[in-house]
Order: structure tokens, then C-alpha cells, then sequence
């Protein structure tokens, strides 16, 4: 009987230990379908707040737990912040803070890539401002995993609980198996965020250089930028300030965002102090995550900065200014931001630099103009005053030629034809002149009349002084023996081109001139020389103010070069236009054309 006792209670102690592993079998069969129908759910997320969305509603059928939260790394591997993914981890008030790699548990799991259970009051790395948040809710022990992607950390998955004998080796082995699922999510979620903000990025930038380039006043360019900045990127407050004349501050230009009810513009900032002023002294960039921990940071009473980063404006490698951009979130800026911002920046410079030589040209444009202005007026009063006393010395000299004594006296009719000459000479040279300062002043008003073209024509040759040696003709086509033009201003463009003919031709030449039906509308005068021509390579020059042809030839024969430039003046005001043909050694013929009458 004994023995048959003794069998029964072996048996049965054996029967209640394959039960119990049978019923530990299956939880753990269960957690781990449980794991695998979690992770196709977030395998199909395709934003980071859709898996913390999914972690939140669906992790505690995994584990039990009061605290769960994801801390992950930024790209250098310097810090990290925290999501929290239950409701007392969301009490705790460290949604999206930023820890120091060196510091709390999450902080020693990452270094060393190593899982940890352990006592909330004594784990490795604990940290007041971390783990003392949950043990203030009345955490007992935390279950710590690593998560990364390959060889990439990504950063680590925490959970916590009441109990202080929660987590066993089982739990723990779930929880890794869980963080690699995560870890690699992340990453490919990441990835895409990441590209997808770059590639916004780079289209924002494009529209702000658009903008930048869309202007040369330098108040509106400024406040295009601080504003395109402020709204695409989506920063607290965005800023830029020059240097004043003595360079000993800086001054806010232009601003936007912050709060709306304060006016920044016009506020100064001393060279060195603050992180404008580093910057500006230094003429490096300055980058400050958390303010509060950078003591270079001089904080503004109206402002809820948390992170700002200070760009140096450059300008052919001197610092001008900066561009102050602040947020209100802590880790605001990561490194592809700052290089982001910095091409930004250096576009800025640019801009600024085309901003200003354009006011500085405009500024001198607008001191010439005013000289021009002046020197205008003075050659109108010194041509038209040069005009009366020349014509009375003109008349007085033709007087004393028609003399009879006179006559009779070869030196002094000499001298007095001379001075004829060389007063007439002056004269022109006084008309040509208070032409340039109508023309140039905007000042030429064209009286059109109907004119009688004969008449025209015998009135400015007798204007010019032919020598007995040149002979001078005009025909007039009877048809166009009348055209609508200002005859004065004619008459000069007739007179002009004759003495030109004149001064260029050799002694015995003939000058002919000739008007003929042109078009239906137009009738063209021609003066025709038989003087020494000009080159082909010249003819496109000859119409240019003070232009005259460069060769031996020409040299020797005085003149302004105004006389052609006046004539193309005068013609195309008319609506018509001029030009030359000619071969060199055979003489040359101008030609312009004037409107017919109306009928």
C-alpha cells in the first residue's frame, strides 16, 4: 500500500509541472503572436505619430505597466528627448524634453546598447529630473531596452511599474524583441520624414531667393525675408539687424513673429553681448538647443525663446549684420537646419550687397543728374548769351567788308573776313551746343507746320560759306514741294550736314542736294558730296555724340562731333531716320527721311 502511495503522489507532483509549463508555453505564445500582430500594425504607419499613436493604444497587451515612454537620439548622437505613451508618463510633464546623453537611465542603456531591470531609486545612470519625476508618481522598477536598426541607435524603449518585482527574463526578452521591431520602423519613417522636410526646405529656400532677388530696396527686401523665414519654417520669432555707422551696435532692421503687441524694429543690441553679439564680434554662427544652458544667452522680457541660432551676414567676407532666428522648443534646430539656414544666409548676403551698390548707384545717379541738371542750364545761358554778341560782330564785320575803302585794302578785307569766318564758326558752335542741352534735358518740342521745302533748302545754304571753289545744286520733286515738319529744326539738320559736306570735300568739288517721294507717307531728303568717303567699318559711329572717324584724313579737319548726333536727334524726333552711304575716296551721301503733309 506504501508503495502504490508513494507512486500515486510522483505522478502527480509530475502532471502539475507539465502544467505549468504548458500554461507559461502558451503566454508566451500568446505575447509573441501578440508582438507580431502589434508589429504589422506599425509596419504599416507612415509617420512617427502614427507609431507612438499605435504603441500607446496597443503595447499593454504585451507587458504590464503604468509608465511607458520612448526616448530617442538626434542625428549626432549628443541628446535625447522623450515621448511619452501613457497616461501617467503624460502627468510626469516630459513629453518631448531633453536629456544630455550622459544622463538617466535611457541615457546609460544607449552608451552601452544593453537592457537593464532595475530599482527606480537606484538604476544605472538615474537622474532627479528623470527617473525622480516617476518615482514621484510612485514607479517602483523599470524595464529599459535598447532600440536600433543594424548597427544604427535609434535610441530606447522604457517601461515602468508600481510593482516593484514586475519584469522577469521573459518580459525582458519581449521588450528586445519588441525594440528591434520599433527601432527599425523609426528609422525608415525617419528617413522619409527627414527627406520629405528637405525637400520642402529647398523649395522654401528657392521661394525666398525669388523674393530676395525680386527687389533692390533694401527695407522691403529685409522685411520679405524675416517674414518668408518666419512662416515657411515656422519659427517663434525670426530677426535681422545691421551694424549702426560706428559699428559699436546692432540694429534691429527688420523682424517677425514673437509677440505682435511689441515693436522690436529700431532696438539695439552691443557688440559682444548676448549671442547676436558673439556673432557679430566674432563673425561665426552660434547655436544654442537650450538656452538656459548657454551663457552667451541674454534673455528678452517679452520673448519665450528656448532655442535660437544667430547667422553672421557677410559681405565680401566683413559681417554686416546677422540673422537671429529663436523658437520656443527646446532642440528646435538640428544640423542640416543650421546648414540650410547658413545657405540662406549667405543668399541674404548676396542680396543685401546688390541692394545696396544699387542705392549707392542710384544715390550718385542722382548727384549726376543734379550736375547735369546744373551743367545743362549754364551751357543754355553761355550759348544763348554767346549768340547776340557774335551776330553783332558778324554784322559789324560784313558792314566794313561791303566798304569801298575796305575793298581796296587786301590785308584788312583778309582780316575781316576771317574774323567773318571764325564768328560764324562760333556761332554754330553755340547753336550745336544749346541743342545738346535741349535734347539731353528732354526740352525739344517739335512745331510741326507745313513747310515749304524749297525755301528750306536756299535758307541754309545760305547759311554756310562756300568757298569760290565749291559749287552747290538742289532739286526738289515737285510732288513733295511741301512736307509737315519744324522748319527751324530742319534747317539745321539741312545747315549741319552742307558744312559737313564743306569741311570734307576738296576744292572744286560739287555739293548737290535733293528731296524726292519716298513712301506713301515719307520723303527723303539727300546731301551728296564728292569728298574723301569714310570706311564702311565707321558708318554705324558717325551718329554717336562727340564720335568722329579716326584716320589721317580726318585728323586734319576741326570739329566737335556733335553735328551728326544732333541731326539724328532732330530727325527722329520728326519720326524719321538717317543714315550714310558711302565709299571711301569717292565722296559719301546722308540721307533722312520726313513725314509728307497731311492732306
Amino acid at each position: 500500500m506504501k508503495s502504490k502511495v508513494g507512486k500515486s503522489k510522483i505522478k502527480k507532483s509530475i502532471s502539475d509541472e507539465q502544467s505549468t509549463g504548458l500554461l507559461e508555453g502558451y503566454g508566451l505564445i500568446r505575447r509573441l503572436t501578440t508582438l507580431s500582430e502589434i508589429v504589422l500594425q506599425i509596419d504599416a504607419a507612415v509617420s512617427k505619430e502614427e507609431i507612438f499613436e499605435i504603441l500607446r493604444n496597443e503595447t499593454h497587451w504585451l507587458t504590464d505597466y503604468e509608465v511607458l515612454y520612448l526616448a530617442l537620439l538626434n542625428p549626432m548622437h549628443t541628446y535625447y528627448y522623450i515621448v511619452t505613451l501613457s497616461p501617467i508618463t503624460d502627468a510626469s510633464g516630459l513629453n518631448h524634453n531633453y536629456f544630455n546623453i550622459e544622463e538617466g537611465i535611457p541615457g546609460w542603456v544607449i552608451r552601452n546598447q544593453s537592457p537593464l531591470i532595475c530599482d527606480s531609486t537606484s538604476g544605472q545612470g538615474r537622474s532627479n529630473a528623470l527617473e525622480g519625476k516617476f518615482e514621484e508618481l510612485g514607479i517602483k522598477t523599470f524595464l529599459a531596452v535598447p532600440i536600433k536598426s543594424g548597427q544604427d541607435k535609434v535610441g530606447c524603449l522604457i517601461f515602468g511599474s508600481m510593482n516593484p518585482d514586475n519584469y522577469k527574463e521573459e518580459d525582458l526578452a519581449i521588450a528586445q524583441l519588441f525594440g528591434l521591431q520599433v527601432a527599425v520602423v523609426i528609422k525608415n519613417v525617419s528617413f522619409f520624414e527627414e527627406a520629405k522636410k528637405r525637400i520642402t526646405q529647398i523649395e522654401i529656400m528657392n521661394e525666398i531667393s525669388q523674393k530676395l532677388n525680386s527687389t533692390l530696396e533694401i527695407e522691403e527686401l529685409l522685411n520679405a525675408t524675416v517674414e518668408a523665414i518666419q512662416q515657411n519654417f515656422s519659427y517663434y520669432d525670426v530677426s535681422i539687424l545691421l551694424f549702426t555707422e560706428n559699428k559699436s551696435e546692432l540694429i534691429v532692421k527688420a523682424h517677425a513673429g514673437g509677440y505682435e503687441n511689441v515693436s522690436v524694429i529700431g532696438m539695439k543690441q552691443k557688440v559682444g553681448e548676448g549671442l547676436i553679439g558673439w556673432v557679430a564680434q566674432h563673425g561665426e554662427y552660434a547655436l544654442a538647443n537650450d538656452v538656459a544652458q548657454d551663457p552667451r544667452y541674454a534673455p528678452f522680457e517679452y520673448h519665450a525663446t528656448k532655442s535660437e541660432l544667430v547667422l553672421p551676414i557677410k559681405i565680401s567676407g566683413e559681417v554686416v549684420g546677422v540673422l537671429n532666428i529663436e523658437d520656443s522648443k527646446t532642440y528646435a534646430f538640428d544640423e542640416m537646419d543650421v546648414v540650410v539656414l547658413q545657405t540662406l544666409g549667405d543668399q541674404i548676403s548676396s542680396a543685401l550687397n546688390n541692394a545696396q551698390l544699387y542705392k549707392e548707384i542710384m544715390e550718385a545717379n542722382l548727384k549726376l543728374t543734379d550736375l547735369d541738371h546744373l551743367k545743362s542750364e549754364f551751357l543754355g545761358i553761355v550759348s544763348h548769351d554767346f549768340r547776340s554778341p557774335l551776330s553783332t560782330i558778324i554784322l559789324a564785320a560784313k558792314t566794313l567788308l561791303r566798304n569801298e575803302e575796305v575793298q581796296k585794302m587786301n590785308r584788312f578785307k583778309e582780316y575781316l573776313t576771317m574774323i567773318v569766318d571764325q564768328a560764324n564758326r562760333l556761332n554754330q558752335l553755340a547753336e550745336d551746343t544749346l541743342s545738346i542741352t535741349e535734347i539731353e534735358s528732354g526740352q525739344v518740342t517739335i512745331e510741326s507746320k507745313v513747310v515749304n521745302v524749297e525755301r528750306v533748302i536756299r535758307d541754309a545754304i545760305s547759311s554756310v560759306r562756300f568757298s569760290n571753289r565749291h559749287s552747290v545744286n538742289y532739286t526738289v520733286d515737285q510732288s513733295v514741294s511741301f512736307i509737315k515738319a519744324d522748319q527751324a529744326r530742319l534747317r539745321q539738320v539741312l545747315q549741319n550736314l552742307l558744312s559737313n559736306s564743306i569741311k570734307y570735300s576738296p576744292n572744286g568739288c560739287n555739293i548737290s542736294v535733293a528731296v524726292y517721294d519716298y513712301s506713301s507717307d515719307e520723303v527723303l531728303f539727300s546731301v551728296t558730296d564728292e569728298g574723301i568717303g569714310i570706311k564702311q567699318e565707321y558708318h554705324d559711329k558717325l551718329f554717336q555724340k562727340f564720335s568722329r572717324v579716326d584716320s589721317t584724313e580726318v585728323k586734319k579737319i576741326k570739329g566737335s562731333g556733335l553735328g551728326l548726333w544732333i541731326c539724328k536727334e532732330i530727325v527722329e524726333a520728326h519720326d524719321g531716320k538717317i543714315w550714310v552711304e558711302s565709299e571711301f575716296g569717292k565722296g559719301s551721301t546722308f540721307k533722312f527721311t520726313i513725314r509728307k503733309a497731311d492732306d
